[in-house]
């Protein structure tokens, strides 16, 4: 990796490791979830950085891909176990990190949020050039289920490369038949997901979270001007259907998102729920492979 890099990676970093730690603090009941979606993506840019995905707030049984739109007034409620997944991107290099929160401090949800706790810290402890992703995996999976949960097995961390959040590789969370050699110098977002439910998602039918794929004829002369934006505006990172509020009426927003999607210009991030509707808790960070392990940078 060259210094250029290194130096993007970590400040990538530090303003993800200060934003998401303020947007935790946020999280008590009655606050709404998109005054701490957009004071985190606000806070980003002023620290000198750019969100390189919208500020992810799922509560309870949404596992992923919810971030906050402004025509729901949803706020926490005590008791809601809260996730928020920050993403930062200097020069296109990536920090993700992810925090769950419980407002009210209801017992088992605290414990499901230190059971992904400490299956992180476990999994930064074994990685070293080498070691295999599933070797990664077996280790979350063995910590969760000793505190008496479930890994999500079909959620996984993930190699991030420069405007690229998934760079190919994954870390799974869960022992695997197969898995791939880890290698200094790479950079991998390790994200365990704990439940007490059935251990997968599903997805739901909601997306508020898209990301630009090609260009594809369109009919409608509003998906056409909302694709000649995107292209321009969100080229390879995703973005959130509420970045594009102003530019247009909300019903002729979402009727042209639903249309770019379907022609195979925008690629959907749908709502990913626990299957069973059970909890869900998430805890993340990235690190840089070193000859000598991993190096946390969030």
């Amino acid at each position: 990796m060259d210094e250029h890099a290194l130096r993007c990676y970590l400040r990538a970093g530090e303003i993800a490791r200060e934003v998401v730690r303020k947007g935790a603090g946020m999280i008590a009941e009655g606050t709404k979830l998109i005054d701490i979606a957009e004071f985190v993506e606000a806070e980003i840019f002023r620290l000198g950085g750019v969100p390189a995905f919208p500020v992810n707030l799922s509560v309870n049984e949404v596992a992923a891909h919810y971030s906050p739109v402004p025509w729901k007034e949803l706020r926490v409620e005590e008791g809601d176990l809260v996730k928020i997944d920050v993403g930062v991107q200097v020069d296109g290099y990536i920090a993700d990190v992810a925090l769950s929160r419980v407002a009210g401090g209801e017992d088992e949800k605290c414990e499901l949020v230190q059971a992904a706790e400490r299956a992180l810290e476990r999994a930064v402890e074994v990685i070293e050039p080498g070691v295999s992703t599933s070797e990664v995996g077996a280790e979350i999976e063995a910590v969760i289920r000793e505190m008496g949960f479930k890994p999500v097995e079909n959620l996984t961390g993930h190699l991030l490369r420069r405007y690229l959040l998934h760079g190919g590789k994954t870390i799974p969370n869960v022992r695997t038949k197969h898995g791939e050699s880890i290698q200094a110098g790479e950079v991998f977002a390790i994200e365990p997901f704990a439940t007490t439910g059935a251990g997968r998602v599903v997805e739901g039918g909601e997306a508020v979270i898209f990301r630009y794929l090609r260009s594809r004829p369109v009919r409608l002369a509003d998906a056409r001007k909302l694709l000649a934006k995107i292209r321009e505006s969100y080229p390879s990172l995703p973005f959130a259907e509420r970045w594009l509020a102003g530019e247009m009426p909300r019903h002729r927003l979402q009727f042209a998102l639903r249309e770019l999607v379907y022609s195979g210009a925008l690629h959907a991030y749908r709502v990913l729920r626990e299957k069973e509707q059970a909890p869900v808790a998430q805890a993340e960070h990235t690190v840089i492979v070193t000859e000598d392990g991993a190096e946390v940078i969030t």
